[in-house]
């Protein structure tokens, strides 16, 4: 399982990865410490410091190629980082 974090370095920056996510019927939201933002919530967003990085948490309902092609343009557009997270019950298989 993998994590996506993105840092925004300006407004238009943020403007631009809202109107990214709008196009997806999924959820998308961005995690900073304990708070939990809209991802399509301009408001939301603008709250948001530029140069900080960011979880992004996509909730995908129905189709995987969503969330692949979803990655594929952040990856592209953003400053964006993907982290491997290890799957905790195999890790503790390992042990």
């Amino acid at each position: 399982m993998e994590k996506l974090f993105i840092t925004f370095r300006s407004e238009e920056d943020i403007i631009a990865f809202v109107e990214v996510c709008c196009e997806y019927d999924d959820a998308i939201d961005i995690r900073a410490g304990k708070m939990i933002t809209d991802a399509k919530s301009i408001l939301g967003m603008l709250l948001l410091k530029t140069g900080e990085t960011f979880e992004i948490e996509y909730g995908c309902y129905d189709n995987e190629d969503n969330y692949r092609q979803f990655r594929e343009e952040i990856l592209k557009k953003f400053q964006v980082t993907v982290k491997e997270e290890l799957d905790k019950r195999t890790s503790m298989a390992n042990l």
